[in-house]
């Protein structure tokens, strides 16, 4: 979680989605959380993955994957030996 604590059963996921407030809980991430929270409690199997990705995605938000080398960065040339004339 964003504040450091540790969610580790679907319970503790709920009582956290319930104690938002209505706002922020009434968005389509955090419903579509506790919709797929509900099928998870009640039916377990990949409902439990399922959950788990939809309450990161509503927690997180749904950032892009950069694509490339955002940072600009060179990368680093391994395994590549500079000869005595370099040096």
């Amino acid at each position: 979680m964003p504040d450091g604590r540790i969610i580790r059963t679907i319970g503790e996921a709920a009582e956290y989605a319930v104690s938002l407030p209505r706002k922020i809980g009434n968005t389509e991430p955090w419903q579509l959380a506790a919709r797929v929270l509900q099928e998870a409690a009640e039916h377990g199997g990949p409902f439990v993955f399922m959950a788990r990705v939809c309450f990161a995605k509503a927690v997180f938000g749904e950032k892009p994957t950069p694509i490339g080398n955002p940072d600009g960065m060179k990368s680093q040339r391994w395994g590549k030996r500079k000869l005595a004339r370099d040096r």
